[in-house]
């Protein structure tokens, strides 16, 4: 079985056992194909993503050199034909055409919009499948991988869907009370992801929540001084009412 990794550095496994796909533009090739999900990319689409401004000067010929050399390395890797029978050639680009699920962020969409799903009526087994999900993440998503728009809008996309992810798994700990037990991880997310208002919203909750009312308005103003300083913001009209509940004691905050 051969498998395709991209939450994190680039990754191919067959059987289980790493594969390398050597040079750079093969990798960036590999990563635009699977990204295509089976659906045609056109040439010109992989002639700007590979070599970016820069193109040489026969870039079709230049384009197929790389075909060549990727089909060569799925075929030593997956096997006799594996590239012949997968890596399509079309009117006006290629195709990796592939059965099951055998890309892992699809593997993750998939498993991030059941738990939602779940999420309402079952939370224990929504929590379980949100932590399945973020499991299959090893890092950035294309981590180490070229490219131009295409590959940076796809890894944009991927990791805002992982923090929305850690979003919804903070939450399900808070509906059962677990608000002590996030704060580490709170605090963790928070330092790598400044500008993200939920963690710090979340970390906010779960301080109070644990007895720490001081500590719940200093991570308010950690916030508020990095909007400030990075974008000239201030923190959303959400994350200042709850500032202010917690202020009043609320119990509600």
């Amino acid at each position: 079985m051969v498998r395709f990794n991209l939450l994190g550095p680039l990754e191919v496994r067959v059987h289980g056992r790493p594969a390398h796909i050597r040079g750079g533009r093969q990798r960036t090739l590999l990563v635009l194909l699977l990204l295509g999900e089976g659906t045609s990319v056109s040439k010109e689409q992989l002639i700007d993503e590979i070599w970016g401004d820069d193109p040489p000067g026969q870039a079709g010929n230049a384009l197929q050199a790389v075909v060549t050399r990727l089909r060569r390395s799925l075929d030593t890797w997956c096997g006799a034909g594996f590239a012949r029978e997968r890596l399509v050639s079309e009117p006006s680009g290629y195709s990796l055409r592939l059965d099951g699920p055998v890309i892992d962020f699809r593997e993750f969409e998939s498993l991030y919009d059941e738990a939602r799903r779940l999420m309402a009526g079952d939370p224990a087994r929504s929590g379980a499948v949100l932590e399945e999900a973020l499991g299959l993440w090893r890092g950035p998503a294309l981590h180490g991988v070229g490219g131009g728009v295409l590959c940076r809008s796809a890894a944009i996309r991927l990791d805002e869907k992982r923090l929305l992810a850690l979003e919804d798994k903070v939450e399900l700990e808070h509906r059962g009370g677990r608000y002590a037990d996030t704060v580490a991880e709170l605090h963790r997310l928070t330092m790598l992801y400044p500008l993200h208002e939920r963690f710090s919203e979340q970390l906010m909750v779960a301080l109070y929540r644990s007895g720490r009312p001081a500590e719940a308005l200093d991570a308010y103003h950690r916030l508020r001084t990095v909007l400030h300083g990075e974008l000239g913001l201030e923190p959303t009209p959400a994350v200042q009412s709850r500032m202010r509940a917690i202020r009043r004691h609320d119990m509600a905050a």
